[in-house]
């Protein structure tokens, strides 16, 4: 068994894998603003029962959170992404070393998937397009707000304009100013993940399989057609897969 750790910028995923079967056993999330970590409720004997805990991280101050609940619970080996477990991925881009492990992952993992030219979606705080080659390279994408984010920004800068739950309104003329910015909110980031997309399809030689992951992923899949699958736990698989190539596990 291994522990894989996703630390994001919104949540902590935890998921125990059987590394035989590269099946996902258990799951478990919380926020990564909880300090304390008090609603991550994972039975002891689970950790006992893995050889290692690998963690990759975008938040600092979440991974420590998450290191300090950590060491009273696990005597195994701590390993990180990518500093004790490379992402093994070629990166055809201008300062490979500034691109988010997350991101890597993401490719790594998709690629392990679909062995063909992939766009991955990770619809999350931020929103990622990234590309992998026929090759499995990651050749770039695109960066932008995410749908939390953009909630937020939205009722931090202006005077007056509340903050709202993102769902799929029932219609896009908002007929009060909830409704109006549950409308822009939603079909905005429809709009920018659908165009943006095809874009970068347009740019490919080969024709890609998109894949989405993420928080959002599931609600902004229903609207954009091109999506062929979601993948909610695509990084903490990317996990895995770095941990095994570096390992020279078998099945890899």
């Amino acid at each position: 068994m291994l522990v894989a750790v996703d630390i994001g910028n919104t949540n902590i995923h935890l998921g125990l894998f059987d590394q035989d079967s590269r099946c996902l056993i258990n799951h478990f999330r919380v926020s990564a603003s909880d300090t304390h970590l008090k609603d991550l409720s994972v039975d002891p004997s689970i950790l006992q029962e893995a050889s290692d805990c690998v963690l990759a991280s975008v938040n600092p101050r979440a991974e420590n959170a998450f290191c300090n609940w950590l060491h009273p619970r696990w005597k195994g080996r701590l390993l990180r992404v990518p500093v004790d477990v490379p992402v093994s991925i070629p990166i055809l881009v201008r300062n490979p070393d500034k691109i988010g492990t997350d991101r890597l992952l993401n490719a790594l993992a998709a690629f392990q998937r679909t062995a063909a030219a992939t766009i991955v979606i990770d619809a999350g705080t931020a929103v990622t397009i990234d590309a992998v080659s026929e090759k499995g390279e990651f050749i770039g994408g695109v960066i932008a707000p995410g749908l939390e984010t953009l909630k937020e920004a939205l009722h931090l800068r202006t005077a007056f304009l509340p903050r709202v739950s993102v769902q799929r309104p029932r219609r896009v003329l908002g007929r009060d100013t909830n409704e109006a910015i549950k409308s822009g909110l939603y079909w905005g980031m429809v709009g920018l993940v659908e165009k943006i997309t095809k874009k970068l399809l347009e740019e490919q030689v080969n024709t890609p399989t998109v894949l989405a992951t993420g928080g959002d992923a599931e609600l902004l899949a229903n609207e954009i057609q091109i999506i062929d699958e979601i993948v909610p736990h695509l990084t903490l698989e990317g996990i895995l897969t770095a941990y095994c190539r570096h390992f020279n596990s078998k099945d890899v």
